[in-house]
């Protein structure tokens, strides 16, 4: 009995926050500044595909570029990374009818295995077969506009290149530790997409610097 109305709450919860989430991403009148280079690894163009980036704190804004992105390529799929519990879970069955597919896992923290390395490894094959990957590398808990190394080892081993985005619209924003923006409708927003960075073994231990200097740039971009 509880169980059965634990169920439809949740199922309520997700079906209520879809759809918000749908309303206000599709009424904010939306301008794109993608770099011409981006653009072809975003729509697979070429059949190279692109590892997307940004950071946690437009976590909720990043389905506006797959929206952007699956007209032009009806062949297109998605992963994103997201972590491995209860907010995951909720992610993952809020996104999931927009084909956009989840692996959950992170960091293993305090000796607990928290599905990183086997995620990471689904991530590497999924990318080497040709699919689009999404990875808010601050996330799941921080530190703020912190890189987590997995990244940049995935875009090496998988040979594929870096776009880091931003993204900023009619907002709020949460008191939490990204400082979550949370999309209002019938606004204005902007998505800004930089050209894609290659990592090499050349520049694997200086990179990082870049990546980061990138995103920022992205974000300060898509706010003005």
């Amino acid at each position: 009995m509880f169980a059965s109305i634990k169920k439809i709450i949740q199922n309520s919860l997700i079906f209520i926050l879809r759809g918000y989430l749908k309303l206000a991403l599709q009424t904010t009148c939306w301008q794109f500044d993608i770099d011409p280079q981006a653009r072809s690894l975003l729509t697979c163009r070429d059949g190279q595909p692109a590892l997307v980036i940004f950071w946690h704190e437009t976590l909720i804004l990043s389905p506006r570029l797959w929206w952007w992105a699956l007209p032009q390529n009806p062949y297109l799929t998605l992963y994103v990374l997201i972590s491995k519990n209860n907010d995951g879970r909720l992610i993952s069955k809020i996104v999931n009818p927009w084909r956009i597919w989840t692996v959950q896992g992170s960091a293993n923290k305090n000796g607990q295995d928290k599905g990183g390395a086997t995620a990471f490894r689904k991530l590497l094959k999924l990318s080497k077969a040709g699919h689009l990957i999404a990875i808010m590398p601050d996330g799941p808990r921080g530190p703020r506009h912190h890189l987590h190394p997995g990244l940049i080892k995935l875009a090496l081993l998988a040979k594929t290149k870096i776009v880091p985005v931003g993204a900023y619209c009619s907002s709020i924003r949460l008191n939490n530790w990204d400082k979550l923006i949370v999309p209002l409708p019938f606004g204005k927003g902007k998505m800004v997409c930089r050209t894609p960075i290659e990592v090499t073994k050349k520049n694997y231990d200086t990179i990082e610097t870049e990546i980061i200097n990138q995103l920022h740039q992205a974000n300060q971009l898509a706010q003005s």
